[in-house]
């Protein structure tokens, strides 16, 4: 019982750091959409489906993005408690991480149709590009984002 006591609080501690620093929302970020269209050379044909396709991800991660918003407050809500609910904490926390696996899986699926539509060279570039956005800005091309809206 000691041991189940002792990693709920240590869990619990850990999402209390966690909900002081400003959390990562899933924004395409880095380099800026016409900088890539340009660094790519991409053809008027792929610049349609370019933006075909960032308009469908960003059409689906809107509610992703305000769910994962919803989560946040949930879970700085139960963490911020008076007496913190080690159980409500945790299903705060893998609500949270279960909106993001949903929104990784919307960066995967649009990352590969627009590897579909590049060249083997232009998808050279590109991986070159979003390897770096990821080193620079953490997996899957994130932004810092706080809960007041201003993006860092």
């Amino acid at each position: 019982m000691k041991r189940i006591v002792i990693a709920l609080s240590v869990a619990l501690v850990a999402t209390l750091a966690l909900a002081q620093e400003p959390r990562r929302v899933f924004i395409h970020g880095g380099m800026e959409g016409e900088g890539i269209v340009s660094a790519l050379n991409l053809s008027t044909d792929q610049k349609v489906q370019w933006d075909s396709i960032h308009q469908q991800l960003g059409a689906s991660m809107q509610p992703l993005i305000d769910q994962h918003r919803a989560a946040e407050q949930q879970l700085n809500t139960a963490a911020n408690a008076s007496n913190p609910d080690a159980t409500t904490v945790g299903q705060a926390y893998l609500a949270m991480r279960a909106l993001d696996k949903q929104i990784k899986a919307a960066h995967e699926s649009a990352k590969s149709q627009i590897d579909a539509i590049l060249t083997p060279d232009q998808k050279a570039k590109f991986d070159a590009i979003h390897a770096k956005m990821e080193g620079e800005h953490g997996p899957m091309m994130l932004k810092m984002h706080n809960p007041e809206g201003s993006r860092e």
